[in-house]
């Protein structure tokens, strides 16, 4: 049986879920029928997720070392630093709030949005 994702829905969420319920549900199974996992999604989802993020701290240093051999000031530096990081923090959860997520079409911005025909 194959299960797909719809609309807005999580990958994670959903195969986390997923696993949850044949976790729960492998007691009522017949002898003999063995259930397996063919295709996960959420494995690539997961990396991509902690690609983005090492790559955000990866960033977020080499601009604090930019920042200070330019400015050469301590505080300057300081300020910055800590005011990227919290600026995409806030946006994040103003995205929650109004209940978007962070993909294609939030970072493409209002003119990302595809209308499908029909």
């Amino acid at each position: 049986m194959s299960i797909y994702k719809t609309g807005s829905a999580s990958t994670i969420e959903i195969v986390d879920n997923v696993k949850r319920m044949l976790e729960y549900n492998k007691g009522s199974i017949p002898d003999g029928m063995h259930i397996s996992t063919f295709f996960d999604q959420s494995l690539y989802v997961r990396a991509s997720i902690e690609g983005v993020i090492r790559e955000a701290i990866i960033a977020a240093c080499l601009t604090a070392v930019m920042i200070l051999l330019f400015l050469g000031n301590w505080k300057s530096t300081l300020i910055i630093a800590v005011s990227i990081p919290l600026s995409i923090l806030v946006s994040i959860l103003c995205l929650s709030a109004l209940g978007q997520s962070i993909n294609i079409m939030t970072l493409g911005g209002p003119g990302a949005r595809c209308r499908h025909p029909g």
